[in-house]
């Protein structure tokens, strides 16, 4: 079996302020960012049709770190006529949905204007996929593991203050099934 890592947009608005993320899912064909950036999809987080029973600290995805587990949640709040979407730590000893495995800094120069999308996609999906064997201790090809990312915006890389270049890579189970305890050398 060959899968991809698809790129999809995942908007996360949190109490203290917000932040978007990229995350992938599998898919059948070839590893290659570039078509993986043409056929990208749309994901949410988990959605319910009220405020969902969550678990977690809430907290800013930008402020996920290497090693972090962490669960999404999706509601519309009819009250407000708007979507609201929750990123929570989580004890990785507890179920979650998602690990961050690595993070590394898009090398850019400070005041660099923002790459674009296609190359943003492109350089997270190279450094997610070179890292992954080494942190889960299997190839991705051969892992029940998804690969995603958590990328700077337009608005966060070129913030005259924050200047955010980290890129978050992070991991799924590809049936969506809760994760229990770090994916680290796990080799599955």
């Amino acid at each position: 079996m060959v899968r991809t890592i698809i790129p999809s947009l995942v908007v996360a608005v949190v109490l203290l302020g917000a932040g978007c993320s990229s995350t992938g899912e599998e898919a059948g064909g070839s590893l290659n960012a570039a078509e993986s950036a043409r056929s990208g999809s749309f994901e949410t987080a988990e959605e319910t049709s009220g405020e969902p029973d969550w678990t977690g600290e809430q907290l800013n995805p930008f402020d996920l770190r290497s090693g972090q587990c962490f669960s999404e949640w999706s509601w519309f709040d009819e009250q407000f006529d708007r979507r609201i979407n929750i990123t929570a730590a989580v004890d990785c000893a507890q179920p979650h949905k998602k690990e961050v495995f690595h993070e590394a800094e898009f090398p850019a120069p400070s005041g660099a204007p923002f790459p674009g999308e296609t190359l943003m996609t492109e350089w997270s999906t190279d450094l997610c996929y070179s890292v992954f064997a080494d942190f889960v201790g299997l190839e991705y090809e051969r892992s029940v593991y998804g690969i995603g990312f958590i990328t700077p915006t337009r608005d966060t890389f070129e913030h005259p203050v924050g200047r955010h270049r980290r890129v978050a890579c992070v991991l799924h189970h590809i049936d969506d099934e809760d994760l229990i305890g770090s994916a680290r050398q796990t080799a599955v």
